[in-house]
């Protein structure tokens, strides 16, 4: 194959979860947006970049509307998008889940300059017009995309996710005037849809605002660029429901459940995480928690604009409640049952503004079932400290059932997108 040769750099994202009430709704504004502003009137945190060696980055084709479509090699060629260019040609059936490579392999010989747009390349017209080929898409929840969706983006470092990887994984976001303009988007927490109408988050991300006021965006992976080959989708939440048992102070039974005014189109890059059975234990299984938060505690963390996926192991309710009294929380401290703990390795946990966000575990060959919601935690990636999460296998009943009583009031097809033994 013969690819863009010159190498780009990528702004990186990670993000790791809120913790100790470490996400105060609405506290950053959603940093993809332009000219977004905090409630303060002062610019947001911005994401740091991270140099990455060979990346490559996907384009969305929904948003290439502005793109100019100039000729090329004496006429004979196009500048279009590089994903767009296979082997010299223009792709022109759809087809091409592009298998990208850097370095080692056949590059093209034009050059790159002869195209204005950035991660744009001259490509060979096609000799004719082939109508786009559509299937139907089969949804199936917990199903992970280690390979990312259509491309393999290769060159990330820094653990970050592949672009549809966990297509469960949802931006909790709060919409506010704050200028004369029209609304922007702010960012609250994270989440993960356990439904096409159901995204399930954090009691502290959402407790302070009204529905109203809230919505949710699936399918976002790169929140500084519109690369990706699928567009996200946002949707305005209906109907808050908060368990019955959340405690604000410590943060006990921190669960939500947000219902969406109008169904998700499900898709290779959006669908649902399965939920596990009541008291389910997954200790020992293969877990991931992702994310958009900072990649490590205080002010030398830094937010990021590409999804990051931890490797976490559960811990042992009694170990972790040990290791915590070892902390500021003191010799005293009881860990409530509604809480389940990951980590305590140096530099893998979740952090500030990963509160809402998934922690999953591997339940079979192909099948990921959530597990825990990052909740709080005494800093980020301490030594012999475990992340607190949100304990979902305690409440998968209630979660299933105030589900799809809620959903049928709503007039909503239940279905079974969260079970996994269907």
């Amino acid at each position: 194959m013969r690819w863009l040769s010159s190498m780009v750099t990528v702004l990186a994202v990670v993000c790791v979860t809120a913790r100790e009430r470490r996400q105060a709704a609405g506290e950053e504004c959603f940093w993809w947006v332009p000219g977004c502003t905090s409630q303060d009137g002062s610019n947001p945190e911005t994401p740091a970049t991270s140099e990455v060696t060979n990346p490559v980055v996907i384009r969305n084709e929904a948003a290439l509307g502005d793109l100019t479509y100039t000729s090329c090699n004496n006429g004979v060629g196009t500048c279009v998008p590089y994903y767009l260019c296979k082997e010299g040609d223009i792709i022109t059936d759809g087809a091409g889940l592009i298998d990208i490579r850097f370095g080692g392999n056949i590059t093209t010989s034009r050059s790159n300059s002869e195209c204005p747009e950035f991660l744009t390349v001259c490509c060979n017209n096609p000799l004719e017009k082939v109508p786009p080929i559509t299937e139907q898409y089969s949804s199936a929840c917990g199903r992970r995309n280690p390979q990312g969706v259509n491309a393999r983006i290769l060159g990330f470092k820094d653990n970050q996710a592949q672009f549809g990887e966990f297509p469960w994984m949802t931006a909790v976001l709060r919409q506010e005037v704050v200028t004369t303009d029209k609304p922007v988007n702010l960012y609250v927490c994270g989440g993960s849809l356990i439904h096409p109408s159901v995204v399930l988050t954090a009691a502290h991300c959402v407790a302070s605002w009204d529905a109203g006021v809230l919505k949710i965006r699936a399918g976002e992976w790169d929140t500084q660029r519109e690369y990706e080959l699928f567009p996200h989708q946002d949707r305005n939440v209906a109907k808050v429901v908060i368990h019955e048992g959340y405690k604000s102070g410590p943060l006990h039974y921190d669960y939500a459940l947000l219902f969406l005014d109008q169904p998700l189109d499900l898709a290779p890059h959006i669908d649902t995480v399965c939920l596990p059975a009541q008291n389910q234990n997954l200790l020992g299984a293969e877990c991931w928690a992702t994310g958009w938060g900072k990649d490590k505690f205080g002010s030398d963390g830094e937010f990021q604009n590409v999804l990051k996926k931890i490797k976490l192991s559960l811990t042992p309710f009694d170990k972790c409640q040990a290791a915590l009294r070892k902390t500021r929380l003191g010799n005293f401290f009881n860990l409530d049952r509604s809480f389940v703990c990951a980590g305590g390795e140096p530099g893998l946990d979740t952090c500030k503004g990963d509160g809402g966000s998934p922690l999953m575990c591997k339940a079979s060959q192909d099948t990921y079932v959530q597990v825990g919601i990052v909740a709080w935690g005494i800093g980020c990636g301490e030594n012999g400290i475990p992340g607190v999460y949100a304990n979902i296998p305690y409440v998968s009943d209630w979660i299933k059932k105030t589900s799809e009583t809620t959903l049928a009031q709503l007039g909503v097809s239940i279905g079974k997108y969260w079970d996994h033994s269907v």
